[in-house]
């Protein structure tokens, strides 16, 4: 419990106030807009993302607090989650934490096909970012056995006239 919240309750005890403490008791610790829940949002948008399939996926290497400690994108990710939030509420689920994996999966789907809000943006950020947190963990780096340039040859026929 937060310090406010206790501080509160503290309060309306003393003035003698029934209705805020059941408000304060009421208001889920992962309420939306929340600080606590955009990073379990974000964790879960992470992990549908990028599961690892055999490989630690991204949630458990801690690849959104990576995301998360952006400044440039606290905005947009806080635009995105409250529209994941209304997404799943729209398919009658509490908020994007409370649908299962084919459920969120369906709402990034949603969210990247829909033109409103700049939603579309927010996805193909958060896979940019997530993406290039993930495969460079050294955990993830690891599992392939090579790291070196994709084509160590060159190109053979780069002198060619394309045909």
């Amino acid at each position: 419990m937060k310090r406010r919240h206790l501080l509160a309750l503290l309060g309306t005890f003393s003035f003698g106030g029934a209705a805020a403490p059941w408000r304060l008791v009421a208001t889920p610790l992962r309420a939306p807009g929340t600080r606590e829940h955009v990073t379990r949002s974000m964790a879960a948008v992470a992990e549908t993302m990028f599961p690892g399939d055999g490989l630690p996926g991204a949630a458990a290497l801690g690849v959104h607090q990576q995301v998360l400690a952006v400044p440039d994108l606290q905005a947009r990710i806080a635009q995105g989650m409250a529209w994941l939030d209304r997404h799943a509420a729209s398919l009658g689920a509490a908020d994007f934490l409370a649908l299962d994996q084919a459920g969120r999966l369906a709402a990034l789907d949603a969210a990247f096909a829909s033109r409103d809000d700049g939603i579309q943006l927010f996805v193909l950020t958060m896979r940019d970012h997530l993406g290039t947190a993930y495969y460079s963990t050294p955990a993830i780096k690891s599992a392939f056995a090579y790291t070196g340039p994709p084509q160590p040859d060159g190109f053979a026929d780069f002198q060619q006239r394309p045909s």
